[in-house]
């Protein structure tokens, strides 16, 4: 009889996370629907745009676990020049927003950083010039600054949140040369630096002297309607038009990408933003509403799969205790170090065997159940030795 330790929590073949970047308390009246317009200021109400995910993919997909990548101060992709026609507060200015988040906590998502106000255009007279805005770990000038800054994000969400931040996202997937240092001496246990849909390179990588996880950004949102939607870019629209003919081809290639993700274990982490509606006149690219089709065609294949759904948050804690974990198995003892450096708690572990087995320890016993053709016991590890009787089937 022999025992591994599982690559995902409950033997699962692979992990997924939708990835929802700037919720932010903002909306913009731009659009006569008012989903299309919030950023999060409508919180849960009727119309806001959670509500529209909420029933046009949450409804179908209950399972799906989302990560909201949330900006502390306002959002300067939304500029001042329209003050008639937005709303902006800080995280924190508004109860209602608050409770919002805390509710999202409830419902086993997560929020996670995403900077203080995301960056600032260069050229503010003319918001639509190409590459005129600056994302924010493009701007800062040295490592304490940016340490500095994204820690205050962490003790401002720390006063309001019941989960602390754990990780979290460069705005924009935009760095310099500093921008990783910043991350690694801000303590956080896993960042997404990075986005790479063509699929030569999609699986975790540690950085810093902290190991901290790089989280890959891998499958677009949009897939599965990119090459049909209005952007209101003239020219992109223009060739638009003259590619969306291409779309139902894009959707065989996109469906392969998307099983090479499945079946080689990788994290399915799906990228999108809350609103399509934008200061600038242009369309977010990608968000939950233009995609809202691509999204629901993403869940129906992986419905169907050996999926695990979870939080960037808890991917990376499975991650980091299996990391840091190591097996052996005699005299049917089964024994479990873990290196707990970074004294994180709830700390669990997948076991699996090809044989029916049940592990008991001195407070309680478990039966494996079955999982993607293994019989697997999740169990709780603490640092150091963990020892466990194993009585087989």
């Amino acid at each position: 009889m022999s025992f591994e330790i599982s690559k995902w929590y409950n033997n699962y073949q692979a992990p997924t996370v939708l990835m929802i970047d700037d919720l932010s308390d903002a909306y913009i009246d731009k659009y006569p629907q008012s989903y299309k317009n919030d950023w999060g200021y409508l919180c849960e109400a009727e119309g806001s745009a959670y509500d529209f995910l909420k029933k046009n993919l949450l409804k179908k997909f209950p399972d799906i676990k989302i990560t909201f990548f949330v900006p502390y101060l306002k959002h300067n992709v939304i500029h001042d020049h329209t003050k008639e026609d937005y709303k902006k507060f800080d995280v924190g200015e508004r109860e209602a927003f608050i409770n919002f988040l805390r509710q999202l906590e409830t419902y086993g998502h997560e929020i996670a950083h995403h900077g203080s106000n995301h960056g600032e255009y260069i050229n503010k007279d003319n918001l639509s010039t190409v590459n005129n805005f600056k994302h924010e770990w493009e701007l800062f000038d040295n490592s304490k600054q940016g340490v500095e800054t994204t820690v205050k994000g962490m003790e401002i969400f720390k006063k309001y949140l019941k989960n602390p931040i754990k990780g979290g996202k460069f705005c924009g997937y935009k760095q310099r040369e500093n921008s990783l240092e910043i991350i690694d001496r801000s303590q956080l246990h896993y960042w997404c630096d990075d986005v790479n849909f063509n699929h030569k390179n999609y699986d975790y990588t540690l950085f810093g002297e902290n190991k901290v996880i790089s989280f890959p950004t891998n499958f677009a949102g949009n897939a599965f309607v990119r090459l049909s939607y209005i952007t209101g870019n003239e020219k992109k629209d223009r060739q638009k038009k003259m590619t969306q003919y291409l779309q139902p081809i894009y959707n065989v290639l996109q469906y392969k990408n998307l099983n090479k993700l499945y079946k080689h274990g990788y994290i399915i982490s799906i990228q999108e933003h809350i609103s399509p509606s934008t200061s600038s006149g242009m369309v977010q690219s990608t968000n939950i509403i233009t995609d809202i089709d691509s999204l629901n065609r993403i869940y129906d294949f992986l419905s169907s799969k050996s999926i695990w759904y979870a939080t960037c948050q808890e991917i990376a804690h499975y991650i980091y205790t299996k990391d840091n974990s190591s097996l052996t198995f005699y005299a049917n003892h089964l024994i479990i170090y873990f290196n707990n450096h970074k004294k994180l708690s709830n700390t669990m572990l997948s076991i699996c065997s090809d044989r029916e087995f049940t592990l008991s320890s001195k407070t309680e016993t478990r039966v494996a159940e079955t999982n993607n053709n293994q019989f697997v016991v999740n169990i709780d590890v603490q640092h150091g030795k963990n020892e466990f009787m194993v009585n087989k089937g």
